[in-house]
C-alpha cells in the first residue's frame, strides 16, 4: 500500500514539474515586430532601402511639423522628412506632426501645395495624417479642430490621426461622434520611443467600443503578442509599423 502511494506521488510530482516547465501561452506567442511581415509603415526620416519597403502597400511619410511661435504667436510649418519619391504603386499618406490647435491659413495652403507636388510625379495620395498627442481630457477640443480641418480640406483627401492608448477610456458621445464624422481612421500607438507599452492589450480590448475604423501602430523590433480579439473586430483595418533608423556601422 505504501509503495503504491509513493508511486502515485512520484507521478503527480513529475506531472507538476512538466506543467511548470512549459512556457505560458503569452510567452510562447511573444514575438518581435519584424518589418518583413507587414505592409504598412511610418517613415519618419531617412530609412535604408529594404525589401519590405519595396513590397509595402501603404506608407505614412513625415513631411512637416507645425508649432506656435511663442514670441509672435504665429503658427509655423517647418518641412521635415524625406524628399518627394516616385512610388505610384503604393498608397501614400503625408504626415504632419502637430503641436497646437490654432492653425492659421498658411498651414493648409502649404500642405495642399505639398500634396500636389507628390501627386505631380504620379503618386496615390490618400490624404494627410495629423500626429498630435492630445491629452484625453482635451480630446473634445481636438475633435472640434478636426471638424474644421475636414471642412477646409478638399473632399478627395482623407484624414488619418494617430492616437494614444489612453483614448480608449473616452466615453463622451459628442467627442466620439465628432471623430466618426470627420476622420477616416485612427492609428492607435502601442509604443513609447522604441519600446512597446507593456499593458497595451488591456487598452485594445476597449477600442471596439469607440466604433471608429482603426489601425494599430507598432514599433519595429518591439515585443508584440497579436491579440486574437481585434482580428474579429470589423473596425480593425490592420497594422502600421514605425520604422527605426538603422544604427550606423562602426
Amino acid at each position: 500500500m505504501l509503495q503504491r502511494i509513493h508511486s502515485i506521488i512520484v507521478i503527480l510530482l513529475c506531472g507538476l514539474s512538466f506543467i511548470t516547465c512549459q512556457p505560458s501561452q503569452s510567452a510562447s506567442s511573444k514575438t518581435i515586430v519584424d518589418a518583413n511581415q507587414y505592409a504598412s509603415f511610418w517613415i519618419w526620416g531617412d530609412i535604408s532601402t529594404a525589401a519590405y519597403l519595396k513590397q509595402a502597400k501603404e506608407l505614412y511619410i513625415l513631411q512637416g511639423e507645425i508649432r506656435l511661435d511663442q514670441s509672435t504667436q504665429n503658427s509655423i510649418l517647418t518641412p521635415q522628412g524625406i524628399s518627394i519619391l516616385k512610388i505610384p504603386h503604393q498608397k501614400v499618406w503625408l504626415v504632419y506632426r502637430n503641436h497646437h490647435l490654432n492653425w492659421q491659413k498658411p498651414e493648409l495652403e502649404k500642405i495642399l501645395k505639398r500634396i500636389k507636388q507628390w501627386e505631380n510625379v504620379g503618386n496615390q495620395i490618400q490624404g494627410i495624417q495629423i500626429d498630435f498627442d492630445a491629452k484625453t481630457k482635451n480630446l473634445k477640443q481636438y475633435a472640434l479642430f478636426l471638424q474644421t480641418l475636414r471642412k477646409q480640406l478638399p473632399k478627395q483627401y482623407q484624414i488619418s490621426i494617430t492616437g494614444l492608448l489612453d483614448w480608449t477610456n473616452v466615453q463622451d458621445a459628442q467627442v466620439l461622434n465628432l471623430l466618426r464624422q470627420n476622420i477616416n481612421e485612427l492609428v492607435i500607438q502601442t509604443y513609447q520611443g522604441t519600446s512597446t507599452i507593456p499593458n497595451y492589450q488591456s487598452y485594445l480590448k476597449r477600442i471596439s467600443a469607440m466604433h471608429l475604423p482603426y489601425k494599430v501602430g507598432l514599433v519595429q523590433n518591439g515585443q508584440w503578442i497579436n491579440p486574437a480579439f481585434i482580428q474579429q473586430d470589423p473596425q480593425f483595418k490592420g497594422y502600421v509599423v514605425f520604422l527605426l533608423r538603422s544604427k550606423p556601422r562602426i
